[in-house]
């Protein structure tokens, strides 16, 4: 049987409302702000896989653009940086990006972490948490210090057998 990768648990911030587990497909975890603007509800996502290979976190990341462009207008990466330091530092990059919200098109902003677990093997594989903050490019600078929170609180569970990934203090 495959090892399975460790659960997370992170804080919630005040304003943000999670979703029912597994209304996403590919999803572990949504949350979505109590305030829509132009129409678009800004929105938390994280997501657990496991990756191979020295670039893996890079290719993760590459591939998350990759699929923005294939649905949406405009993406563009505005900022990629390193997170953290070896033996696994992680990635996060903000992307801009135009949506269509009732056939009206809308700016949006979407800031992408991906956090390698270094200390957890995965049948060899590196585990690796995504998260994902998307708003409207007039809402995010108002809320970015929430995910810049909730990226900051984010924990494996050790010792667990079960995939997903959960809040606390919600």
């Amino acid at each position: 049987m495959a090892a399975v990768p460790p659960p997370v648990t992170f804080r919630l911030p005040a304003g943000w409302r999670p979703q029912p587990a597994g209304a996403t497909p590919g999803l572990d975890f949504v949350a979505l702000h109590e305030t829509p603007d132009a129409g678009f509800t800004a929105n938390i996502t994280v997501a657990l896989d496991v990756a191979t290979g020295d670039d893996a976190v890079e290719v993760m990341a590459d591939g998350a653009v990759e699929r923005l462009a294939a649905t949406e207008q405009d993406v563009v990466v505005h900022n990629r940086a390193v997170l953290g330091h070896a033996p696994a530092p992680g990635l996060g990059q903000d992307v801009r990006l135009t949506t269509l919200v009732d056939g009206v098109p809308v700016e949006l902003t979407q800031v992408q972490v991906f956090l390698p677990a270094a200390d957890v093997d995965v049948d060899g594989r590196l585990a690796v948490y995504s998260l994902t903050f998307t708003a409207t490019s007039a809402q995010a600078p108002r809320l970015a210090p929430d995910f810049q929170a909730l990226v900051g609180s984010v924990q494996a569970v050790t010792g667990g057998s079960s995939g997903g990934s959960a809040p606390s203090g919600a």
